[in-house]
């Protein structure tokens, strides 16, 4: 049996299997007008988490320094800090959000123009030997699993690896 005629969810076929040049030549294809959106979603990771990292250091120095120096202005002026940095994660927590949907969007809408057409130019043949709910239902899951991939589990590893370094 071909690729065809995997049933969706079966994700046995894949498991193991390399990722080919081709196939990340071609996702690159489909990235490449959106290569400022990706940038801007990745730099907004990438200074979320680093803003997500200064809140313990902060905390660390309101109990062990301001506190117990009875410094009220140091306390003032790192819970200031605090608010603001909560504002600044939520910002880029929103501008993550927004660009991520915008990418994942359109390249739902790319892949799709794009398999359309595909399946247009498909013999008749094709559509004998294929089951058509099927069909759709394939095209359909490996679409929203690519928008997953690209808007989703890139945001996670950007974001994971810059917590740990």
């Amino acid at each position: 049996m071909g690729p065809h005629h995997l049933i969706p969810g079966d994700e046995s076929a894949v498991k193991g299997a390399s990722i080919r040049g081709s196939s990340l030549r071609r996702v690159a294809t489909f990235a490449r007008p959106y290569r400022v959106q990706i940038g801007g979603f990745l730099t907004s990771i990438l200074v979320a988490a680093v803003v997500a990292l200064a809140p313990p250091l902060l905390f660390r120095r309101i109990v062990d320094v301001s506190i117990p120096n009875g410094d009220r202005n140091g306390i003032i002026v790192l819970t200031v800090v605090l608010v603001v940095l909560a504002l600044l994660d939520a910002g880029f927590q929103i501008i993550q959000r927004w660009l991520s949907s915008l990418i994942g969007e359109g390249l739902i809408y790319d892949l799709r123009v794009a398999l359309f057409a595909k399946v247009q130019s498909m013999p008749i043949a094709f559509f004998t030997r294929t089951q058509t709910g099927s069909l759709i239902s394939r095209l359909n899951n490996d679409v929203v699993g690519a928008q997953t991939a690209v808007t989703g589990t890139l945001g996670s590893v950007v974001s994971n690896v810059v917590v740990l370094a």
